[in-house]
């Protein structure tokens, strides 16, 4: 049986539940993917594509949702639901490339703005009483990660430094996976999107400053931060070969 996330935990593996996925890759170009979710909530979702998306783009998901996910069509054969790219970045170093992408749900149906331009990116700006994401189109674009990340476990710490009473808060933790130019790690920081946190890893010697690009909350566990590395690289090719 499909193992189904209902509290927003990621678990690693499939859920065995497919999805039609379609985004657009060019204002004219609609591309189309079957693939298994990686998890699913009735607000999130994270799966794997054979292409890439820029974070705050939207994707339409059409799949066989269990009635007791559902928000509405509860009797439907297929459930529809549009989620905003949260993240997407390489999971392997290896062709073909696969990307890791994490969704958070928006509704049924896409905004007016979308209509208009299909690659209209968007910034969360909150939760509509029924859980999903509430959405605002962004006049900017998010940049595509380019450098594939790699499952390596890593230990590192994290320095925010609060900007109201300045003092530091350090944790020491695990990177999730890294590149040479960013890095997911699960920590209780109080960091929020845009922030400016110290990155340290004592193993590689490797030291530096990080923007928090995404941050994702999990209901029984700390967030996960998303970071860019902003003034160094972290030296990938030391790494042991996947």
């Amino acid at each position: 049986m499909p193992v189904l996330v209902d509290d927003g935990t990621e678990k690693p593996g499939s859920t065995g539940l497919k999805a039609i996925v379609e985004f657009y890759i060019g204002p004219d170009e609609l591309w189309k993917e079957t693939t298994c979710l990686t998890s699913v909530s009735r607000i999130e979702a994270t799966l794997k594509l054979s292409k890439p998306s820029q974070i705050g783009r939207l994707m339409s998901l059409m799949l066989p949702m269990p009635r007791e996910m559902r928000l509405y069509d509860l009797d439907d054969q297929i459930y529809q639901i549009v989620g905003i790219v949260q993240y997407c970045y390489a999971s392997t170093a290896v062709e073909p490339t696969v990307y890791d992408v994490g969704l958070g749900f928006v509704g049924k149906n896409v905004p007016e703005s979308y209509k208009a331009d299909p690659m209209q990116s968007y910034r969360a700006s909150g939760a509509a009483p029924d859980g999903l994401w509430r959405i605002v189109p962004v006049n900017s674009q998010f940049k595509t990660r380019e450098a594939a990340r790699l499952s390596v476990p890593l230990d590192v710490t994290i320095s925010h430094t609060n900007k109201l009473t300045r003092a530091v808060d350090k944790q020491s933790t695990a990177a999730r996976d890294i590149s040479a130019t960013g890095a997911s790690v699960v920590c209780w920081l109080g960091a929020d999107v845009g922030d400016r946190v110290k990155f340290a890893c004592d193993q590689y010697n490797f030291y530096a400053f990080a923007i928090v690009r995404g941050r994702k909350e999990h209901h029984n566990g700390p967030p996960t931060l998303h970071l860019e590395f902003v003034d160094a690289r972290f030296p990938v090719e030391k790494l042991p070969t996947q």
